[in-house]
């Protein structure tokens, strides 16, 4: 937390969006800059969210068979030389180490912007038979990508993410794995945690990986209309097995190279809950997400702050079954934790207004006010951060409640963020209405004949791009019917 934060000013979202973010970001201790160019310090607030998504996602993959593991973040040039496309790919955005123990390094060393090209080093070692597949690996990590504009959490130098890589015995079990994961995993998390409504399928060709046969990816929409790629995924088939010589002993005994695919989720979805939640009274952050289910507010009046202060310990009890005080900032906040349930206590002797304000900014979803006349009725006010509901609600009553709230609140962000998607992707059939969608902050979806061409023209026209081949099952199959079945429906957007 920060001091003065009612002090602070918010530039309006509408005045100068990416001003409105920066505010909304740095305010409530979800970064720090660092000194380190192009790099960000994740504190605590942010750090719980990532943690939170790193618990959801391992339940599920543990489920399917998949195993964490780290390698290392120093990969060997000659591993990305490979291939010169390869090389091409990350040339301008590798970190290099070139001096160990104040010697020049024979061969240089990148610091990790992405693991391909090493676990298929790990792979080639621990793959003989078909009976060792599949091979479901995964890593939560570090990665380092020289970036020449950066924005904190959409774009940085170093970031977070889960990568995963697989290994099959035949392409069909490649692509249903993958699609399951995008389906059951990527969909459902940001769905389920994020709050996140989607379009969802397959890049075009030019915006594949480079060395993919395909690319699967998930483009919310953030609240300025432009597109987010926080998740994609890759059908790498036998391209690197090739180049790393990985294969296996097939059930013919022949020699066989195995299915490859790799997978990424990254702290860029931070980026995107700051922007789509949050609006011009600062952050919202989801219920599922949040630090702390909620933040109390203790108000104190001549000489009843003793009195105040055992009865919201009392209320603290009910909501996290514990009375156990440990220190958060300075020596006014204070939280107690047991278990996942978490609630801070603003013990601060200021004004209601000042510690309400403060909330607003902090993002989180419930606050509890707690007055004289409260205690006297056996009683407290609970009131919501995302839709500004206010209610009495008696001790009997407050777990249930609350747990009652933050469901349905949690709910309402996914609603709106699939009111905002639907409401905001048009159809467009010529260059000039793809204009106009973009203009007025919006994602158009084109009939598209495949042709590159198009890609350059909107591009250098518009600074967007095809963001996607999107699921025939979504709500664009309303919005345009694609009249040659040689043509594809595309989305079209800009893009952080």
């Amino acid at each position: 937390m920060q001091n003065n934060l009612s002090k602070i000013k918010l530039t309006p979202k509408e005045k100068d969006y990416s001003q409105w973010y920066l505010d909304v970001a740095k305010t409530w201790n979800m970064f720090e800059y660092s000194p380190v160019p192009g790099c960000i310090t994740f504190l605590p607030k942010t750090v719980t969210i990532w943690e939170k998504t790193k618990e959801e996602v391992n339940k599920i993959i543990k489920l399917m068979g998949v195993q964490n593991l780290y390698l290392p973040m120093l990969i060997p040039m000659s591993f990305f030389e490979k291939e010169k496309d390869h090389v091409e790919w990350f040339a301008p955005e590798l970190a290099l180490v070139t001096i160990w123990w104040g010697k020049d390094l024979e061969e240089k060393l990148a610091i990790r912007p992405t693991s391909e090209t090493l676990f298929c080093d790990f792979f080639k070692g621990n793959l003989v038979s078909y009976r060792d597949l599949p091979l479901l690996y995964n890593q939560w990590v570090n990665v380092m990508r020289w970036e020449k504009r950066t924005r904190p959490f959409l774009r940085t130098a170093e970031f977070y993410w889960q990568e995963w890589h697989t290994l099959h015995e035949t392409s069909k079990e490649a692509y249903d794995f993958s699609l399951w994961i995008l389906n059951n995993v990527y969909i459902k998390t940001f769905k389920e945690l994020f709050a996140i409504d989607w379009i969802a399928w397959t890049k075009s060709e030019s915006e594949k990986f480079s060395w993919a046969d395909s690319t699967f990816t998930f483009e919310p929409m953030m609240s300025n209309g432009w597109a987010l790629q926080i998740c994609t995924s890759h059908i790498l088939w036998e391209w690197f097995m090739k180049q790393f010589d990985v294969s296996f002993q097939n059930r013919d005994w022949g020699t066989s190279h195995p299915a490859y695919t790799s997978w990424w989720m990254s702290t860029r979805s931070i980026g995107w809950l700051i922007s789509s939640h949050s609006d011009n009274k600062w952050l919202i952050i989801p219920p599922k997400l949040s630090e702390y289910k909620a933040v109390i507010l203790p108000i104190y009046w001549k000489e009843n702050k003793a009195k105040v202060n055992e009865y919201i310990q009392k209320l603290s009890s009910i909501i996290t079954k514990s009375t156990i005080l440990s220190p958060v900032k300075w020596e006014y906040f204070k939280q107690i934790v047991w278990d996942n349930s978490q609630v801070l206590i603003d013990y601060r002797d200021v004004r209601l207004w000042e510690k309400i304000t403060d909330f607003e900014l902090s993002g989180y979803p419930i606050r509890i006010e707690c007055w004289e006349r409260d205690i006297e009725n056996n009683n407290c006010v609970v009131a919501s951060r995302i839709t500004w509901e206010k209610v009495v609600v008696s001790l009997i009553d407050l777990e249930e409640t609350i747990n009652k709230m933050l469901d349905e609140w949690q709910n309402e962000l996914f609603r709106r963020s699939r009111e905002r998607l639907q409401s905001n992707v048009v159809a467009c059939y010529s260059i000039e209405e793809i204009w106009t969608a973009l203009e007025d902050w919006k994602f158009a979806i084109y009939e598209w004949d495949k042709n590159p061409k198009f890609e350059v023209e909107i591009k250098e026209k518009f600074k967007a791009t095809t963001r996607c081949i999107p699921f025939e099952w979504q709500f664009t199959d309303k919005l345009l019917k694609v009249k040659n079945p040689n043509n594809v429906a595309v989305i079209v957007a800009r893009a952080f």
